[in-house]
C-alpha cells in the first residue's frame, strides 16, 4: 500500500512538474503598438514610411485557425496583466514622430507589453485603457496568440471628437491579423488605425 501511494505521488509529482515545464518554455514577445487616427481619409500610409503593399495587404487566417471574430461578436475574453515594455526598447518611435509632423494623421497612443506566446484557445487579452494617454478616446483590448503563426487580435474604440456643436463620433477597429515577427504591420479602420510590430525576447528578457 505505501508503495502503491508513492509511486501515485511521484507520478503526480511528475505531472505537475511537466506542466510548470510546459509553462516556463513559451516563447515571450515584446508587442508594441502606435494607434492613430486619420485627418484626411485620402492620405496614404506611404508618406509615413511604411511600404504600400505591406500597409494593404490583408493576410488570411488559415481555415484551421479561424478568427476569433468569425461571429458578429467576439467571445467573452480571458483577460491578463502583462508588465509594460519600456520606452527605451521601442522601435516605433520614428514612426510616431512622422506621423507627429504629418498634416493627415495624429498619434493617439503609443504603448507596449512584454507576455507569452499563448496557444490561439488560450489567448490572454490585455485591456488598454491604463496604458493610452487620459483623453485620447482610445480604449478596448488586444491578444497576442500563437498557433501555426502568431496573430494579433485588436477589439478597439475611439471616440473621435466632433466639430464645434457637433457629437462625438464613434469608431471601431476590430480585426485579427496574421504577423511575422520584427515586421510592422498595419491595420486601420476608416478613422483611426494601429502599426504594430511583435518582436521575440531572449530568456533574459
Amino acid at each position: 500500500m505505501k508503495k502503491f501511494i508513492s509511486i501515485a505521488f511521484l507520478s503526480v509529482a511528475t505531472l505537475t512538474a511537466s506542466a510548470q515545464q510546459a509553462t516556463s518554455v513559451l516563447q515571450s514577445y515584446d508587442v508594441e503598438l502606435v494607434v492613430f487616427r486619420t485627418l484626411n481619409p485620402n492620405a496614404s500610409p506611404e508618406e509615413w514610411g511604411m511600404e504600400a503593399a505591406a500597409a494593404r495587404q490583408r493576410l488570411a487566417i488559415p481555415d484551421d485557425e479561424p478568427s476569433p471574430f468569425a461571429s458578429s461578436e467576439p467571445p467573452p475574453p480571458t483577460t491578463a496583466a502583462f508588465p509594460a515594455l519600456p520606452s527605451a526598447k521601442y522601435k516605433l518611435t520614428a514612426i510616431t514622430d512622422t506621423l507627429r509632423r504629418s498634416r493627415n494623421y495624429q498619434p493617439l497612443a503609443h504603448f507596449g507589453w512584454t507576455q507569452p506566446g499563448y496557444p490561439r484557445g488560450d489567448a490572454k487579452y490585455l485591456t488598454i485603457n491604463s496604458m493610452v494617454p487620459a483623453g485620447s478616446g482610445i480604449v478596448g483590448q488586444v491578444a497576442l496568440s500563437r498557433g501555426r503563426y502568431l496573430h494579433l487580435t485588436l477589439d478597439l474604440v475611439y471616440d473621435a471628437p466632433g466639430a464645434a456643436g457637433e457629437p462625438t463620433q464613434r469608431f471601431v477597429l476590430r480585426q485579427s491579423r496574421r504577423m511575422r515577427s520584427n515586421e510592422r504591420h498595419y491595420m486601420d479602420s476608416p478613422r483611426f488605425g494601429v502599426i504594430a510590430i511583435v518582436t521575440p525576447t531572449s530568456p533574459s528578457g
